[in-house]
């Protein structure tokens, strides 16, 4: 029990620590050796619970909560900010809405605002997605050093999910120089057969993509995707300016 007050403790703090924190400054914050605290981020990292970045090298707490506490949601400025905006793009262009954030190598859907085929797609709250077979992460890698990128394709080795997916890294780099050029992503079946998906990025105060505003649709419902895309850049700048 001793162990669970420890891994609950970690994580209250982490919660208000955005830019995390590391082993070291985590055991002396709770008065535990640095071993003990490293074995206690290892499991929770293990289950999604805590993320840490490649380059600190520190832990801050994962998305991957949201699933477990929906309050968490309404008190998570990114979500709040952007909730309004998703319903009105939801109801605007009636397709289903999705706001992600890259966790490591992933993607992961936070919030959602579902239309009647909602159930056709892999759209729920805390579900992990590949990065580069996803149009939420195209829009991360576009504009992120492109060296860290190929550094997070050599490792993750994705798979062709299917007969469309692009896997060869140059078809990436021409994906992701397409996004930085129009100013959003689309995936026509990569991620799933007979499914289209559009992202644009979500920038904070110094410019940086935190998040991506998708929509999905069936190809046989999409008829005119311009206006769409339109609206889906607008709401994206929307929730950009709301937050930064």
């Amino acid at each position: 029990m001793q162990l669970i007050d420890r891994a609950c403790q970690i994580l209250t703090i982490l919660s208000y620590q955005p830019e995390g924190m590391s082993v070291l400054e985590l055991s002396e914050k709770i008065n535990l050796a640095p071993s003990t605290t490293h074995r206690i981020l290892t499991s929770l990292k293990e289950n999604k619970m805590v993320v840490q970045d490649q380059d600190s090298k520190k832990y801050r707490i994962g998305y991957k909560i949201l699933s477990l506490c929906a309050n968490l949601n309404e008190r998570n400025t990114l979500i709040t900010a952007a909730k309004p905006v998703m319903k009105q793009l939801s109801k605007l262009i009636d397709k289903t809405i999705v706001l992600c954030v890259m966790e490591n190598t992933y993607i992961m859907n936070i919030a959602c605002i579902e239309k009647a085929d909602s159930n056709l797609f892999l759209v729920k709250i805390g579900r992990e997605l590949p990065l580069f077979s996803t149009s939420a992460g195209r829009v991360f890698c576009a504009f992120m050093d492109r060296e860290k990128v190929h550094s997070v394709y050599e490792s993750v080795h994705e798979q062709a999910l299917t007969p469309y997916t692009k896997t060869s890294w140059d078809a990436l780099c021409s994906e992701m120089d397409r996004v930085k050029e129009n100013g959003y992503a689309c995936i026509d079946e990569e991620l799933q057969l007979g499914i289209k998906g559009y992202a644009c990025p979500i920038f904070d105060i110094n410019g940086k993509v935190i998040a991506a505003l998708a929509f999905l649709s069936t190809k046989a419902s999409l008829q005119d995707a311009e206006p769409m895309i339109r609206s889906l850049k607008e709401s994206a700048k929307q929730i950009s300016t709301e937050i930064g």
